[in-house]
């Protein structure tokens, strides 16, 4: 499993905010999800999410995920 993550600034301008949350397997499972995936979230918090089995919309966000990172937008999350 590979974590990515949003370069911020990666252009030099103003930061912005994202909050999006997904996970794609095998281009034929996607998970959408709002929930933050901390400990404190757990508790204190409630996310919803949905799962996607077949279909366009896993292949479709997966070579989307790829474009992001083949441009440098989406880079490896190091811990």
């Amino acid at each position: 499993m590979s974590l990515w993550h949003w370069a911020r600034d990666p252009d030099g301008r103003p930061p912005s905010r994202r909050h999006a949350k997904l996970a794609v397997a095998d281009r034929r499972t996607l998970f959408l999800g709002s929930a933050n995936l901390t400990e404190s979230a757990a508790h204190r918090n409630i996310g919803a999410g949905v799962l996607v089995n077949g279909g366009e919309a896993p292949r479709r966000a997966a070579e989307h995920i790829a474009e992001l990172q083949r441009l440098g937008v989406l880079r490896p999350l190091r811990p």
